[in-house]
C-alpha cells in the first residue's frame, strides 16, 4: 500500500510540473495601446485695432455757432483782430495753436467763461502774444524801407496801390446795393459782400506790414463793418438795401473812400 501511495504521489507531481512550467514560460500580457490624445493649441486672442483718435470739438466755435452767443461772437472778433499781424484768424489757426490761445485766455482771465466775459482789445492782444509769441518773429517790418517777409519797398508800393484799388471797388460796390440801385440776385450780392470782407481783411494785414499807420484804424473798422454786413445779410431774406440798412451802407462807403485816399497818400501818388 505504501508503494502504491508513493507512485500516485509521483504521478501527481509529474502532472503538475509541466503546467507550472508552461505558466512560467508564457509571455506577459501586453498592456493595451492607448491612442494619443490630441493637444489643444491655445492661440492668443487677436489684438483689436486701436480706435481712431477722437477729435474734441472746439468749445469757442461751438459757443459761437451753436448757441449764437453775442459775447462769444464779439470775443472772437477781438481775437481775430489781435491775430491780424500774425496773418491769421482763430478759425484758420492749427488745432494746437487754438488750444494755446484758449489756455492763454484761461491764464490771463482765470475763472471766466469765454461766452460771458467780454474780452477787451488789449486783453486780446495779450492773449495772442502769450499763445503765439511776438508777431515780429514772422519777419514783419513796420516800415516800408525794410523788408516785409520777402518783399521790400517795391512790394509795399504795389500792395498800397492794390489796396487803394480794392478800397475804390468796395466804395462803388456797396453804393450799388443802396436803396435806389438796380436789384440783383441774392447770390451776387452775397458774393460781393464776402469779397469786400476778404479785401478788407487783406488791407488790415498789409497796412500793418507796410507802415501806412494812418490807415490802420479805418482798415480795422472797415473789416469789422463788412463782416457785420455779411452776417446781417445772411440772417435776412430781403435785398441788400433792406437787409443792411442805410447806416451800414453809408459807413462802409465812407470808410472805403477814406482808405482809398489814405493809401494813395502813403504810396506817394
Amino acid at each position: 500500500m505504501l508503494r502504491i501511495a508513493r507512485l500516485l504521489s509521483a504521478a501527481l507531481m509529474l502532472a503538475v510540473l509541466p503546467a507550472a512550467g508552461a505558466a512560467q514560460s508564457s509571455p506577459p500580457t501586453a498592456a493595451p495601446i492607448t491612442a494619443p490624445q490630441p493637444v489643444m493649441e491655445r492661440r492668443p486672442a487677436p489684438t483689436p485695432a486701436p480706435a481712431p483718435a477722437r477729435v474734441e470739438p472746439d468749445p469757442w466755435l461751438m459757443s459761437y455757432a451753436g448757441l449764437g452767443n453775442r459775447t462769444a461772437r464779439a470775443n472772437l472778433s477781438q481775437i481775430d483782430r489781435a491775430l491780424v499781424p500774425y496773418g491769421s484768424s482763430y478759425t484758420r489757426l492749427p488745432t494746437e495753436d487754438r488750444v494755446r490761445v484758449r489756455q492763454a485766455f484761461e491764464g490771463l482771465i482765470p475763472r471766466q467763461s469765454f461766452s460771458r466775459y467780454e474780452v477787451s482789445e488789449p486783453q486780446a492782444r495779450a492773449i495772442a502774444y502769450l499763445a503765439l509769441g511776438p508777431w515780429e518773429r514772422l519777419g514783419w517790418n513796420g516800415d516800408c524801407d525794410g523788408p516785409r517777409r520777402t518783399t521790400g519797398r517795391t512790394g509795399c508800393g504795389e500792395a498800397l496801390d492794390s489796396m487803394s484799388r480794392d478800397a475804390a471797388w468796395i466804395h462803388s460796390t456797396i453804393l450799388s446795393m443802396g436803396r435806389s440801385a438796380r436789384r440783383r440776385p441774392r447770390t451776387e450780392e452775397l458774393n460781393d459782400l464776402r469779397a469786400m470782407t476778404e479785401h478788407a481783411r487783406r488791407m488790415v494785414v498789409q497796412t500793418s506790414g507796410c507802415g501806412c499807420h494812418a490807415a490802420r484804424e479805418d482798415a480795422e473798422a472797415l473789416f469789422a463793418a463788412t463782416r457785420d454786413a455779411v452776417d446781417a445779410y445772411q440772417r435776412s431774406s430781403m435785398p441788400a438795401w433792406m437787409s443792411l440798412g442805410d447806416a451800414r451802407i453809408e459807413r462802409i462807403a465812407r470808410l472805403s473812400d477814406s482808405l482809398e485816399r489814405t493809401y494813395l497818400r502813403c504810396s506817394g501818388s
